[in-house]
């Protein structure tokens, strides 16, 4: 895995694209097997082949989006997508266009012909291909894809920012302890940086390179490093920076914005920490700092996607098999009409046991969250022990104590809001994550529920210890199995 690139080069293709000047890119026209152009990037036919061979003969042009460039008989342009074409029904000829309007084109008989000099006798129909990610992490292949072509390894590009995510996680939890929120000591923060890395989805995502695999794990990174800058809104821009390509990396990563706003209006529980007007203004002068760069962030991306889509809002994922994707089709993106399968794949999805060789199996659904990191039923009941279970509001307890124990509190809402605001709208989307070993999308929400488990649980017993090795150990089975021993899985 570590000596060769993946299979699923989208990013490096990406990041060609914007080397050459462009926002698409030709590489889908490419077949495997072809013999190198002359004026080829390095290593751009062998990154076809292994895309396009796959363990199953062929992966396809999977999550390229397109769509059509049509000129019709009477001299008009129109861009769009067939989403009913593989049908033999009345819709078969129904055009989607870019612009959010339908009509019918026959492209048999609707055509001009000749728009290509060089084939006269061709139809007018021109097929224009994206990726369809957000484009951040293309952006840090860059200098990558400019100095190795396409021989650029993203598995270990990806396994770099998989590294650095526990390590902010440890720095994180000492500025916990620093500011007396939790008692951690340093083989607790251990303990629980451990528990991220190999007892989460993170491990099994973040040795694969590949583009999902890769954009979940530079999300992680820059989600701890924007929790880590928004605590007590202390960095209020850099947060708003580092967020902003959060979200150019992982759009879901949007919903964590609320996370600033709440520490910056609620520092200790209280509005404004009980300073008022003065406080008003320290926490709406925060908010706007983190929010300018957030702003520009959005602009940019709004532009990116009107450039390629006609649509702000769009990065593409519409557009996979040319709109044809049954479920997009009839239901959009998000609906409710996908809640309860995503449920069961982020939570409650188990392994089955059967009565033959290799006697267990998962299902490419992946397992739930649940399942998959087990440390989390700890939580189950528990209130934490943080500043020896003082309750902010007894009679015994002291100023100092009182006020601890309201902030961590405090910050724990703070954190389920941001972990809620992300996983919703997840659980609303069209793709339950298949396919996978666990909930992958879980890695979008992991770094606040991860601060979450280290405020309520800082002092580790032996049952939270015996849970988290529970959880590496079945890690442990995705990372060896997933993506190489396929009879473990099922459909």
């Amino acid at each position: 895995m570590l000596v060769a690139p993946s299979a699923h080069f989208h990013f490096v293709d990406l990041a060609h694209s914007f080397l050459d000047g462009r926002l698409d890119t030709d590489t889908p026209r490419r077949r495997a097997g072809s013999k190198p152009r002359a004026d080829d990037p390095a290593g751009l036919q062998d990154a076809v082949n292994r895309h396009l061979g796959g363990p199953k003969g062929t992966n396809g042009w999977n999550d390229w989006a397109s769509y059509r460039v049509l000129t019709l008989k009477g001299g008009q342009t129109v861009r769009g997508v067939f989403p009913f074409k593989d049908t033999n029904g009345p819709r078969k000829h129904e055009l989607w266009t870019l612009d959010g309007a339908s009509m019918v084109v026959d492209v048999a008989n609707d055509l001009q012909k000749g728009c290509d000099p060089k084939r006269t006798y061709a139809r007018c129909d021109e097929t224009v291909w994206q990726v369809s990610f957000p484009p951040f992490p293309a952006v840090v292949m860059l200098p990558l894809a400019a100095a190795f072509g396409y021989d650029v390894n993203d598995v270990w590009v990806t396994l770099l920012f998989a590294v650095a995510s526990p390590l902010l996680l440890f720095f994180w939890l000492g500025r916990m302890r620093a500011d007396g929120l939790a008692p951690l000591r340093d083989r607790d923060r251990v303990w629980w940086c451990l528990a991220f890395a190999f007892g989460t989805v993170a491990w099994y995502c973040g040795i694969r390179g590949q583009v999902w695999f890769t954009a979940l794990t530079m999300g992680v990174t820059l989600h701890f490093a924007y929790l880590i800058a928004a605590w007590r809104a202390r960095f209020p821009l850099l947060a708003g920076v580092i967020l902003g390509v959060g979200v150019a990396t992982r759009t879901p990563l949007l919903f964590s914005a609320l996370f600033l706003p709440l520490e910056a209006f609620f520092p200790d529980g209280r509005w404004l920490g009980g300073r008022g007007r003065e406080g008003l203004a320290i926490a709406v002068r925060k908010v706007a700092l983190f929010a300018l760069p957030m702003a520009m962030a959005g602009a940019a991306l709004a532009w990116y996607n009107w450039a390629r889509w006609d649509n702000p809002l769009e990065f593409g994922h519409l557009y996979l098999l040319e709109g044809g994707r049954g479920p997009t089709r009839e239901h959009g993106l998000f609906s409710f009409f996908f809640l309860n399968n995503n449920l069961s794949a982020a939570l409650t999805n188990m392994p089955r046991l059967v009565a033959h060789s290799p006697w267990l199996q998962v299902t490419r659904h992946g397992l739930g969250i649940l399942v998959c990191s087990p440390m989390l039923l700890a939580l189950l009941g528990r209130r934490g022990h943080a500043n020896a279970g003082v309750d902010a509001t007894a009679p015994e307890a002291t100023g100092d104590e009182a006020d601890l124990v309201r902030r961590r509190d405090s910050v724990v809402r703070h954190l389920w809001v941001s972990v809620l605001a992300v996983a919703i709208p997840a659980l609303l989307y069209q793709n339950d994550g298949w396919e996978q070993f666990g909930y992958r999308f879980a890695l979008d929400f992991w770094p606040p529920l991860a601060g979450i488990l280290a405020l309520r649980l800082p002092k580790l017993d032996r049952r939270v210890r015996v849970l988290i090795v529970l959880a590496i150990v079945i890690q442990l089975f995705g990372a060896i199995t997933f993506g190489r021993m396929g009879h473990f899985y099922y459909d």
